[in-house]
């Protein structure tokens, strides 16, 4: 053998231990050795924060109906502006960028609800305002507006008994 061989053949020995090194993990002698380093680790607990900052609570959201903040309202309203004038693609990324901004806003999800529908795509519509309803929260007026946006989906789909019951619902607020 040359001397061009040991050395490669040194230099893969080599970088065989120093991998097989790599993989190996040497316990401390007073850590029981089937331990795997890690630990229980204990809830934190969030202070209860009733001023109406910081995380938003399934409460509040039901009590606001996920209130839509300046920033995102600016988005919907440019959305709304972008629809009108046959520019889906723009109003739906408008909308969901507010949808970013805003995620428990009902409104949010009416609007992508509505870009759906203007599209044809009306199973896509339906499912985003079923969504808006469920953060629709204790808001009778966000309740009623999703239910009758929903009723109108479900009879240009045909489920004339699905419009019915929405219609229903309408009626209850």
């Amino acid at each position: 053998m040359t001397v061009q061989t040991w050395v490669k053949w040194a230099g893969v020995a080599l970088a065989a231990l120093v991998l097989a090194g790599c993989s190996v993990r040497f316990a401390p002698s007073d850590q029981d050795p089937d331990d795997d380093g890690f630990s229980e680790v204990e809830p934190i607990e969030e202070p209860a924060d009733d001023s109406g900052r910081g995380r938003p609570t399934v409460e509040r959201q039901r009590d606001t109906g996920g209130r839509v903040p300046d920033a995102a309202r600016g988005l919907l309203a440019s959305a709304t502006s972008a629809l009108a004038e046959g520019n889906d693609g723009r109003a739906l990324d408008l909308i969901q960028r507010a949808q970013r901004i805003a995620p428990d806003a009902a409104a949010v999800y009416y609007a992508l609800g509505r870009v759906y529908r203007q599209q044809g795509s009306l199973a896509r519509a339906e499912q985003f305002v079923l969504k808006g309803i469920s953060k629709a929260g204790n808001s009778p007026e966000l309740s009623r507006s999703g239910w009758s946006m929903l009723a109108e989906i479900r009879a240009s789909r045909g489920d004339d008994d699905g419009a019915r019951k929405a219609r229903e619902r309408v009626s209850r607020f």
